[in-house]
């Protein structure tokens, strides 16, 4: 779930900035060439191997001939660059999969040069976050700011290092002549170029600082509860390979298996026997699969989404995973493997269940204790068990999910007809209040008029029931209504008045009964209605104040079908924002004074901890039209997060229904989603897949370790 992010239009301040820094690019290059001359000089010296002093000199003399092109292009290539992050498809700024890091499925599409590279890009990277943080938070904030961005959005920063490392690194490999010659500068000059990107950023702020640009703020990230604590079976524990300092930033979290052997610090697998494992150079190398199975599982249990027994289950499968990928290389490659899917269903299915003693989880875990049972280590040969398991699992939460879809169906079905009556409803009280003689009706008329009167007129055309012989004409009775309470008509004629109110007042209560309108509130408008044909001003009840513009509303079965939750006493519409908001041109008014005439759950019942969580403050917020199908939030009820899937969301993203594991339905307008986001009632599970998650987090650790292990062997580069 990563939308492209809106393209930026720089101000003459801001496109000066990357003017500079891209005119800058032609000095960084100078001094990149000139280092790199040296290493790779000291190389020579200190290589003995005549053929690769030979080699090695061959790679000198192309870097002196390839100089000129690099120095007239770099700047040029950093300006399209710089260009690039502003529009709409900026360069990734993922951890797990930018050009600094490395994924499982990219290992087996690159030779041992292109690993080599993505060795020295992290390696740059970590340069200059050792040498230049202060001076890159300080950027950050600043360009954040010539961006128009209330907080700081680093990934947003088109000065970002990443940005040099991808501009240099392109360019070396566009150029014509030696491929080696080309993978040996990349491995010089990225860490070289990391190094110098201090002094660029610092030349940029003092510009900024003079031209006295007002920094972006930084969010205050607050969780929403106390850590986590994870109690990790007997021999496991959190790990990572050591790590210079300020690589903190370096991707992904490995945690690796303790005892057996094995070191107690942590993995120690690198990128290269990565990529040997998956190249097949290193396939019979059981140790080798070992270890990359003890990552894996331990990667795929350590996330923070999946409770205790389920990770439990998923570590007891280690024995027999180890035997699978030692029979069978395909679970290496192949993201459709039956072992791969059988982990990431069970983790899928898992999420709806929060805690262990929510509903329905004991159910889930004996589910998934029969269906493992089966797979015995000491037999699999092959996927069959791995695939047997899964396919009895499938059938069981089939079952179990027939109910629950019927529930959703009959939700979704409430709020699509909740919907078409609003809009049209909407179209009708614009008609009301577009007559001249509205004006001379009173204002709770008319808004009782344009509020439940004019769903009274949509139900009864969605239901055809519209000029049928025998029906209500609910125009009529309209015309009536204003006529009787107009004080130049029916005030004038009060033996007229007195004789059409029984009927006036029978079609109106039946009118509002078809849709169910609540009968304390149907009382209530008569009373009003009374008031005003005895010549007195109809009071507003006093028990709560009307909105200034109502939410859509549902008729109270609709509310109970869909689990409708209405955000009573919320402005309709935030400054700047649209009436349309919700269901799209329909804001039905409710009875002057009264509540909507529905029963759903409101924002004010729901109740709340003790202390109230503070929402974590994100670079992007949650927004409703992200989300797809499928994917999980968490709702605060009580004094605990409940997990909700969207099982349904309208054609423009105004109004969207999740459903809980145990069937209960929780539907609710956009303006009412970003109101439970903006109090940190509602907030986002991450959705990427565990399993190539825990793959890719694999290989970020064996990525690290070979940054760890190539500066101890290359310092002086």
């Amino acid at each position: 779930m990563y939308p492209r992010p809106a393209p930026v239009t720089p101000s003459p301040q801001l496109t000066a900035l990357l003017q500079e820094a891209a005119a800058q690019g032609l000095n960084l290059m100078d001094e990149l060439l000139r280092e790199a001359r040296e290493a790779l000089q000291r190389q020579i010296d200190q290589t003995r191997d005549l053929f690769e002093r030979d080699v090695r000199a061959r790679v000198v003399s192309a870097l002196a001939l390839a100089a000129p092109e690099l120095r007239q292009r770099y700047p040029q290539v950093l300006r399209a660059a710089f260009e690039r992050e502003l529009g709409d498809n900026p360069t990734t700024t993922i951890l797990d999969t930018g050009p600094s890091s490395i994924g499982f499925d990219q290992l087996e599409l690159m030779d041992e040069q292109q690993v080599q590279e993505r060795i020295s890009a992290v390696r740059g990277l970590q340069q200059v976050l050792l040498e230049s943080e202060g001076e890159l938070a300080e950027l950050n904030a600043l360009v954040s700011g010539l961006l128009g961005f209330d907080q700081v959005r680093a990934e947003r920063n088109p000065l970002r290092p990443e940005i040099y490392l991808d501009a240099l690194q392109g360019l070396i490999n566009e150029l014509q002549g030696d491929a080696l010659a080309r993978s040996r500068w990349t491995q010089v000059m990225l860490p070289l170029l990391g190094k110098h990107l201090r002094a660029v950023y610092q030349q940029l702020l003092r510009r900024l600082r003079q031209q006295r640009v007002q920094p972006a703020r930084y969010a205050i990230q607050r969780p929403a509860g106390g850590p986590a604590v994870r109690a990790y079976p007997p021999g496991y524990g959190p790990g990572e390979a050591p790590a210079p300092a300020g690589a903190g930033a370096a991707p992904g979290l490995a945690l690796a298996p303790q005892g057996s052997g094995q070191p107690a610090t942590a993995s120690r697998l690198t990128v290269q026997q990565l990529h040997g494992l998956v190249s097949g150079a290193a396939r019979d190398d059981g140790q080798l699969a070992q270890e990359v199975v003890n990552l894996l599982i331990a990667n795929i249990a350590g996330d923070p989404r999946i409770l205790p027994p389920v990770w439990q289950l998923i570590y007891q499968l280690e024995p027999a995973l180890l035997a699978l990928a030692r029979a069978d290389f395909n679970f290496f490659h192949d993201k459709q493997h039956p072992a791969r899917q059988l982990l990431e269903e069970i983790a899928q299915h898992s999420f709806a269940y929060e805690r262990e003693d929510a509903l329905g989880f004991e159910a889930f875990i004996g589910q998934l204790q029969r269906a493992l049972a089966d797979i015995d280590p000491g037999q699999v040969t092959s996927p069959a068990p791995f695939a047997a398991a899964l396919a009895g699992l499938r059938r069981e939460w089939a079952q179990a999910s027939a109910a629950q879809q019927a529930q959703q169906n009959a939700a979704v079905h409430a709020l699509q007809q909740a919907e078409r009556r609003n809009q049209l409803a909407r179209q009708i009280a614009d008609h009301i209040r577009a007559q001249p003689g509205t004006v001379f009706v009173p204002e709770v008329v008319v808004e009782f008029a344009c509020g439940p009167w004019a769903q009274v007129m949509a139900q009864a055309r969605i239901d055809g029931r519209v000029e049928q012989a025998g029906q209500p004409d609910y125009v009529a009775l309209l015309e009536d209504l204003f006529w009787s309470v107009r004080a130049d008509q029916g005030r004038q004629q009060p033996a007229q008045v007195a004789k059409l109110v029984p009927r006036l007042v029978r079609g109106l209560r039946e009118g509002l009964e078809s849709i169910r309108f609540p009968t304390g509130q149907i009382q209530a408008f008569l009373d009003q209605l009374f008031a005003l044909h005895q010549g007195r001003r109809a009071e507003r009840p006093a028990a709560r104040t009307a909105p200034t513009q109502a939410g859509p509303w549902l008729a109270p079965e609709e509310a109970r079908e869909s689990g409708f939750m209405d955000d009573l006493g919320e402005p309709a519409v935030a400054p700047g924002a649209s009436a349309a908001d919700d269901f799209p041109a329909t804001e039905p008014a409710p009875l002057p004074g009264e509540f909507p005439a529905t029963e759903p759950m409101a924002l004010e019942d729901l109740p709340r901890p003790a202390t109230a969580p503070q929402p974590v403050a994100a670079a992007q917020p949650l927004a409703l039209e992200q989300l797809q199908l499928g994917d999980w939030v968490e709702l605060l009820v009580t004094d605990h997060w409940t997990r909700l899937q969207l099982a349904w969301l309208n054609e423009g993203a105004t109004l969207c229904l999740f459903s809980s594991a145990g069937g209960a339905n929780h539907s609710m307008t956009r303006r009412m989603f970003e109101r439970l986001v903006r109090q940190g009632q509602l907030r986002p599970m991450a959705q990427a897949p565990v399993v190539d998650r825990a793959f890719n987090a694999v290989a970020a650790q064996a990525l690290r370790n070979s940054v760890y292990m190539d500066i101890r062997e290359h310092p002086a580069s």
